[in-house]
This record gives structure tokens, sequence and C-alpha cells, in this order.
């Protein structure tokens, strides 16, 4: 039996991943994780001063939260993210 074979056309891939639809829907996603790890952390007694960085590189478009900058405890600032990692899910 015949087994089929998936090739990725990857030039149009990359160009999809680099369209502005596809950068607002990453920052779109990106700010709401900011948005409730802030709440999240602040629920902790933290300050909850995230950071959002988005950029378009050369192949995609990247989004990140950097974590909590009002404490020094790694630990407030992880369990934040962890927690705000399902309000990406409800954004469109």
């Amino acid at each position: 039996m015949a087994r089929s074979r998936f090739v990725p056309n990857r030039q149009n891939i990359a160009s999809f991943l680099r369209t502005p639809e596809t950068r607002a829907l990453i920052e779109r996603k990106v700010r709401a994780i900011e948005s409730a790890a802030s709440a999240s952390a602040r629920s902790d007694g933290a300050g909850g001063q995230f950071r959002v960085d988005v950029d378009t590189g050369e192949h995609r478009v990247r989004g990140a939260v950097i974590g909590d900058y009002s404490t020094n405890d790694p630990e407030v600032s992880r369990r934040a993210l962890l927690r705000a990692l399902d309000a990406a899910r409800e954004v469109e």
C-alpha cells in the first residue's frame, strides 16, 4: 500500500507567517496573556509589571511576554505566566 507524502510549501508558509494579519493576531494573543498575567501576579501580591515584545523577523512574527519587573521572585512571575496562557485561547 502506497503511503501519502506531504511536502510543505515553505516559501508560502514563511510569507503567511509575516503578514500584517498574522502579526495582529499574535499581538492580540500576547497582550491578552500579559493582561491575565498582570492580574494573576497582582492577586499574589506582586505588582504585575510584565512587558510585551512583538517582532517581525526575517522568517516569522514572534511574540513574547517578559517577566514581572515588580518582583525579584522568579517563581511569582513564572506562576502568573503559566496561569495566563489560557487567556490566549479566548482571543480570536
